[in-house]
């Protein structure tokens, strides 16, 4: 099971990691440029992205997630239900600026717990698995998993400030902003 809860914190870690990039405009539009942006990579992940899908689930293999009887696909799609993002403000002061962003996503804390409960709950009744074949647990296993991302509440996190720099007519994110935004939905 161990396997099983920390194939599901890949998955949400893998999905998480908002890929920023660089983004070039010129001073008049700067802000523009920098919301546009984040805001077309967050409807990406609001939108389940066929595309964004596809290089997520590609993060981690499909020969572990066959070992509880789910796909990449599957664990990304349930990770994303319910995600939502906007980009409260942007402020450009010379050669930096600062995009403030309101992110809500599930609560992974609480698919974490209802994780390691799931663990205890197989180990405190071994009964129940008694009659069960190695394969028809790890399918029990993998539904289990599904069932817990899917049932976890989405929350709205607290505003985050995603810092950028300029270098020369780019903008691009300062060293840190991807984790920032990962801290912010991991918790």
């Amino acid at each position: 099971m161990k396997a099983s809860k920390a194939l599901a914190a890949l998955a949400m870690s893998a999905v998480m990691a908002l890929s920023l990039g660089a983004l070039t405009g010129c001073a008049d539009n700067s802000e523009e440029v920098i919301k546009e942006s984040l805001t077309q990579e967050l409807d990406q992940l609001k939108n389940m992205d066929a595309e964004l899908i596809d290089q997520y689930s590609s993060a981690f293999p499909e020969s572990v997630m066959n070992q509880v009887g789910l796909t990449s696909e599957q664990v990304v799609k349930a990770v994303l239900e319910g995600f939502d993002g906007t980009v409260d403000s942007v402020t450009v002061n010379g050669n930096t600026a600062e995009a403030v962003v309101t992110l809500s996503s599930k609560n992974f804390s609480e698919v974490e717990d209802s994780l390691e409960n799931l663990q205890d709950e197989m180990m405190d009744n071994v009964d129940q698995f008694a009659n069960m074949t190695p394969d028809e647990i790890k399918q029990w296993a993998g539904n289990k998993i599904m069932e817990t991302i899917q049932a976890a509440p989405v929350e709205t996190h607290e505003p985050i400030t995603i810092e950028y720099v300029r270098n020369g007519n780019t903008w691009e994110p300062a060293p840190g902003a991807e984790q920032e935004l990962q801290s912010a939905l991991m918790g």
